[in-house]
């Protein structure tokens, strides 16, 4: 959308781009919590069995919910809740917190089986690095520590970059599902 819009204003588009690339990781996160809801989920049903030894810390109250479930699908919608809520509290952006959500619910080994081991660093790094530059645009306005009310430079080339390597993170990790 900036690159079709900077033709035909003379704003600077740059809040696009910045936009572009929070929503990126947005997504990113929201694909992660889903991924690991679903296979919670299922894990709390039985159909799959528990991941690793990580502990999603559900209150006494929510496992006495769970247990008194009258019913199965009572059950799964009291589980999706439960699950939901407490997952709510986590953010799944950086490499490491990526692993560690999917192993928690079996998925181990994600980034050298997603990208083979010696694609799985570079993957990290190109992540890590969308990652920090959201959470400079999204905590710090995007300004240029170095100099007074300067914002650091992003071109539409720099937030398509960003998007690609998310799009590709994905698409990698959706392929061990």
């Amino acid at each position: 959308m900036g690159q079709a819009l900077s033709g035909l204003t003379p704003l600077d588009l740059t809040d696009v781009y910045r936009a572009a690339l929070v929503q990126a990781v947005a997504a990113l996160d929201a694909y992660v919590h889903d991924v690991v809801l679903d296979r919670a989920v299922e894990i709390v049903m039985g159909v799959r069995p528990g991941g690793s030894n990580t502990k999603v810390g559900l209150h006494f109250g929510a496992v006495s919910d769970l247990i008194s479930a009258p019913n199965t699908l009572e059950l799964q919608m009291r589980s999706k809740v439960l699950v939901n809520e407490r997952l709510s509290m986590e953010t799944f952006q950086k490499p490491d917190d990526i692993a560690k959500a999917f192993a928690m619910v079996g998925i181990g080994a994600i980034w050298s089986s997603a990208f083979g081991q010696s694609g799985a660093e570079p993957a990290k790094i190109a992540l890590s690095v969308v990652v920090r530059r959201r959470n400079q645009i999204a905590h710090r306005c995007d300004m240029d520590p170095s100099a007074v009310s300067t914002y650091l430079a992003l071109s539409d080339a720099d937030a398509s970059d960003a998007i690609d390597t998310v799009e590709r993170t994905v698409t990698a990790l959706d392929s061990l599902l």
